[in-house]
């Protein structure tokens, strides 16, 4: 029985060692990640306690939120997905989204509410706000918007102006 129990100790004592062996701590302006380092960057699987309480649990590339992660704020609100270098993005409905934007420096979140294009510009997003319980652009995403239609629009006139004067010839 004694015997046992030295192997069961044995076995996770190893476990342990061998965890704490691959797991580096490194701190950054906007709080401390414990977890894989490669060649002195954050890169791999981990956890980032920022200095507010907020914490990331999942994969980062050469300091860069990327991959699968979790963020849970200190509000309680929970991110939970695929992260594309810093961005995670949550779908309020068929035409709005949050963009949540994380880093390890300078300002490290914030949340952005978008609106798809409409028209030419379906494929884009703009700048929105919540007002009265719906979402509605903000100026400058209006403005965005106005523009990139107008782009579209020349972009697509003088394609087309430029083949019908060719085949007048």
């Amino acid at each position: 029985m004694i015997r046992i129990f030295k192997i069961i100790s044995f076995i996770l004592f190893l476990s342990l060692s061998f965890d704490v062996a691959n797991s580096e701590t490194l701190n950054f302006p906007v709080g401390i990640w414990e977890g894989d380092v490669k060649k002195g960057k954050a890169h791999g699987k981990g956890v980032l306690t920022f200095n507010n309480g907020a914490i990331y649990e999942g994969k980062i590339k050469k300091n860069k939120i990327h991959g699968v992660g979790k963020l849970t704020t200190t509000d309680g609100e929970v991110y939970d997905g695929k992260w594309k270098y810093g961005k995670f993005y949550q779908k309020i409905n068929k035409i709005t989204r949050k963009e949540i934007i994380l880093q390890t420096k300078g300002r490290f979140f914030w949340v952005r509410t978008q609106i798809r294009g409409k028209g030419n510009v379906y494929g884009q997003w703009f700048a929105a706000e919540e007002k009265a319980g719906s979402y509605v652009l903000t100026p400058a995403g209006k403005k965005k918007m106005e523009e990139a239609i107008a782009k579209k629009q020349a972009d697509s006139s003088s394609g087309s102006s430029g083949s019908s004067a060719s085949s007048g010839c």
